[in-house]
């Protein structure tokens, strides 16, 4: 929530029920580490349930996607992913690890929900978690969802809100990006966007541009996951077009026969 602290200042307000909130709790320690950096709106206060930030004014980066600038917007993310990696320290206290972010994966089994070729991408996901877990080069603190809309466009720099706070790989850290912007499906289920994706990190960070698409892949397995968590909710279409998309170019399997 916007609101306004006793000076008048604008400030942002998350609240979270009793009991939850996960790894986004860790704001404290997401800003000592990466406060000094000047890319990220700072907190100004963390008080049981509630985290006091400093309001990020401007649009988000997901504009350019939604506007036509998808690739534009791939090289500023992808730019500020790689400042974000470079900044972070080497200590991970605080931060919730990446294998435990990622439990309703790895604890996957199947749901009824899904059908047999849907079910096959699921378990090819689980698999390729595993392999990830077991082989990372190097482990830091990360964002943990660092997408286009978490990305505001303030005034001569971006600044990054709303951290989960989680450590592990970090080819991790833009596979969520790979699945977003919200408002931009074309981009969002291209096989030829997610492949210039992982060119454009890959470049800019350093990183594996192999690796980076087994994060994407289960990335959008772990999402679809999460959605399936309620007992009434449905597949998250747009998530099982992309995820046998995401397996053909990543070590999990071949592209879907229903492509």
């Amino acid at each position: 929530m916007r609101v306004c602290d006793a000076q008048g200042r604008p400030a942002a307000l998350k609240l979270f029920q009793s009991g939850k909130g996960g790894s986004e709790r860790a704001a404290e320690h997401w800003d000592r580490a990466f406060g000094s950096s000047g890319l990220i709106s700072r907190l100004r206060a963390a008080h049981g349930d509630a985290l006091l930030f400093d309001w990020a004014e401007g649009a988000p980066l997901g504009d350019l996607s939604r506007n036509g600038q998808d690739d534009l917007a791939t090289s500023e993310l992808a730019r500020l992913t790689a400042a974000l990696l470079r900044a972070a320290p080497n200590q991970t206290r605080g931060c919730a690890a990446l294998a435990d972010h990622a439990r309703a994966l790895r604890n996957f089994t199947g749901d009824s929900r899904l059908s047999p070729p849907e079910h096959l991408e699921m378990m090819r996901a689980k698999a390729l978690i595993e392999v990830l877990l077991s082989s990372p080069e190097r482990v830091q603190p990360m964002h943990g969802d660092l997408h286009h809309d978490n990305v505001i466009g303030t005034p001569g720099h971006w600044t990054v809100i709303d951290p989960k706070v989680i450590f592990g790989d970090p080819h991790y850290e833009p596979a969520n990006a790979f699945r977003n912007p919200k408002g931009a499906a074309n981009e969002t289920l291209s096989v030829a966007r997610f492949a210039r994706m992982a060119e454009v990190y890959a470049y800019e960070t350093g990183l594996d541009r192999a690796r980076l698409l087994d994060w994407a892949a289960v990335k959008c397995a772990l999402s679809i996951c999460w959605t399936l968590a309620s007992p009434t909710a449905r597949p998250p279409h747009h998530d099982m077009i992309r995820l046998p998309r995401l397996l053909s170019l990543s070590r999990g399997g071949p592209l879907s026969s229903a492509l």
